[in-house]
This record gives C-alpha cells, sequence and structure tokens, in this order.
C-alpha cells in the first residue's frame, strides 16, 4: 500500500478525512494524494439563464482558484506529520470518474461520511465504492482522531470473492496490527473447479497471525459485525462489498448498507 488517494471535500479549513488519510499515510510511510473537485452546477431556473450561468461560473472559477492556493498549506502540513510524498490537486469533472480516473495509480482510496456533502452521504459513499474499482476506507467522523496504526483489526469472513479480495487489500494494515481478528460467519458456496482459498495459508505466508471469532448464522449480519467488532475492540473492519446488487441491497437491505450507515470505526470495503 504505497500511494494512498483522499477524497477532500473542504479546503479553507483541515478536513478531518484527510488528516486522516495523512495520519494513515505515514504510518505506513505511503505517499498520499488529496483530490479536491469543485461542486457541480446545479440545475437553473428558466429565467435569467445567462445570468446566473455567468454568475456560478465566476463562482466556481474562484472556488478553483482558491483551492488550488489551499495546496501549499496542505502538502507542508502533510509533511510535517512524516508523509514523504504529498500533493493536493484540484480536478475539474465529475467525482466518482476523478477517483477512478486517479485511483488507477493508487492503492486506496480514503472516503468520509458524516459531511452535508452528497459525495460522504451513505449514497455518494456507495457510489465510490462500487465506482472507482478501489479498495476504500471509509471513516465515519467519530473515527477521524483514531490512533495508528490500528491496533485490532477485524475482518469479516464468509469466504466470498468480495471477502477475499477485501482481505488482501487490507494486508499493510493486518501487518502493522497488534490483534487481527477473523469473525467468522457462515461460507459462502464456493464456485465447482476454481483455485481454492486457504485463509490460514495465506494469513501464515504473510507473517499475519490472526485468531478466530464465530458468527451465529441466524444473526442480522450487519448489525452481528458491527456488534462482534466491538466485543474485540477492533477499530478498523475489513469486509467485501455488495455481494449481491446494490439495488438488491436498497431494496432489502444488506450488509453494506447497515455498516456505511452504522459503524462508527473505519471500514475497508473491496468490491
Amino acid at each position: 500500500m504505497h500511494d494512498i488517494l483522499v477524497h477532500a471535500v473542504r479546503y479553507r479549513d483541515r478536513d478531518p478525512t484527510a488528516s486522516y488519510a495523512a495520519r494513515l499515510a505515514a504510518s505506513l510511510r505511503a505517499s498520499l494524494t488529496a483530490v479536491f473537485v469543485p461542486p457541480a452546477m446545479p440545475a437553473i431556473p428558466e429565467y435569467d439563464v445567462a445570468a446566473v450561468i455567468a454568475e456560478y461560473a465566476a463562482w466556481i472559477e474562484r472556488e478553483t482558484r482558491q483551492a488550488r492556493a489551499a495546496g501549499p498549506g496542505f502538502e507542508a502540513w502533510s509533511a510535517s506529520l512524516g508523509v514523504a510524498h504529498a500533493r493536493w490537486e484540484v480536478a475539474d469533472g465529475q467525482v466518482a470518474a476523478v477517483l477512478r480516473h486517479a485511483g488507477r495509480w493508487h492503492d486506496l482510496l480514503v472516503l468520509g461520511t458524516g459531511s452535508e456533502d452528497a459525495w460522504q452521504s451513505e449514497a455518494g459513499v456507495s457510489e465510490l465504492v462500487l465506482a472507482t474499482g478501489l479498495p476504500c476506507l471509509v471513516v465515519p467522523p467519530a473515527a477521524n482522531d483514531c490512533a495508528l496504526p490500528h491496533a485490532c483489526v477485524a475482518v469479516a469472513w464468509n469466504g466470498a470473492a468480495e471477502a477475499i479480495a477485501a482481505l488482501h487489500a487490507a494486508l499493510p494494515l493486518l501487518q502493522s496490527a497488534r490483534r487481527v481478528v477473523v469473525l467468522s460467519g457462515e461460507a459462502a458456496p464456493a464456485a465447482p473447479g476454481l483455485v481454492p482459498f486457504d485463509i490460514d495459508a495465506w494469513a501464515r505466508c504473510h507473517q499475519v497471525e490472526v485468531e478466530y471469532l464465530a458468527m451465529d448464522r441466524d444473526e442480522d449480519v450487519g448489525a452481528a459485525l458491527l456488534a462482534a467488532a466491538g466485543e474485540v475492540s477492533a477499530d478498523l473492519l475489513v469486509a467485501g462489498a455488495y455481494g449481491r446488487s446494490r439495488l438488491a441491497e436498497w431494496a432489502l437491505g444488506g450488509v453494506t448498507r447497515h455498516l456505511i450507515r452504522h459503524a462508527t470505526i473505519p471500514l475497508l470495503l473491496r468490491h
């Protein structure tokens, strides 16, 4: 995990999620890129369209100029925390597309929740987890000041493809944690003919010591995972995201939706 990307939604003062990402980058000796995207133009009423567009275009230009001016301060502050290489970028475009493009040369995307920004809403975070193709570390407001590296990492485990991908993406965080607890639930059915994944062999290969906590298969999975993470005092939960379609999750309820909505510790999600 050498290159960390963070979506910054503020530039006039220190963005809490960017602050968390900077401390994480310092703890992992990783580089950090913060990306700020000015808001898109809202719907415009039919009356006096030209004047409204002109005023809004001028506002966007001012926002972009002022956001770019915040770059040296962010980079100097990140360096003071121990981040060797930090960049502040201001992009123009749709947020998911911008982050998906930048994600091509990053290993992890850090996202915040809980602000009034639409991309930090439950729906906005879900969109970015699905659209960017990156492992996403989702940081709720209560976790912005948590200690790094993480003392205890809990891993939601059912053997599904998404769980395997999330586990592997979290490897540097697992290796730096003092304790790793696998929350083992009902195993997903394995597809016939595929190379099997042995979590114990994988952990030994990567020098990660794991312990197990069995989950009751009859419990509500999302709530049970958060309760189990609290039981072992985890300060990070690793989980596969959207094992079924997001439409099905929103219509029927789902684990990913519950975790994003209710977690008070960071989540590392991988679709």
